[in-house]
């Protein structure tokens, strides 16, 4: 399984997102945010106030800052929640989407 992680992570190209990352609950109309980090074809790393469930499914939007290009939506599963080692009292978070619109 490690060298499928290492083959995934050599497969996708990474861009960092320095901005924030609106979520919602499918469930919910509530919505909160979070300040991504990085993108690649596969899932997104975030940082957030709100704990989050491994399993869990989110939908996301990143807003485009160019008129011309469409805000990035999509559908994602949490697959990674660990504290923070750097902001006290928030949450590193790994998605990977399971639909892109």
């Amino acid at each position: 399984m490690a060298g499928q992680d290492f083959e995934e992570k050599r497969n996708y190209f990474r861009m960092r997102v320095n901005g924030p990352v609106q979520i919602k609950r499918p469930d919910s109309t509530e919505s909160f945010q979070a300040e991504g980090i990085d993108l690649s074809a596969s899932g997104l790393s975030l940082i957030a106030d709100e704990m989050l469930s491994e399993g869990e499914i989110l939908d996301i939007s990143i807003k485009s800052h160019n008129p011309e290009l469409a805000d990035f939506v999509a559908q994602a599963e949490v697959v990674r929640v660990e504290p923070s080692e750097e902001q006290a009292e928030r949450f590193n978070i790994s998605l990977k989407f399971t639909t892109i619109y």
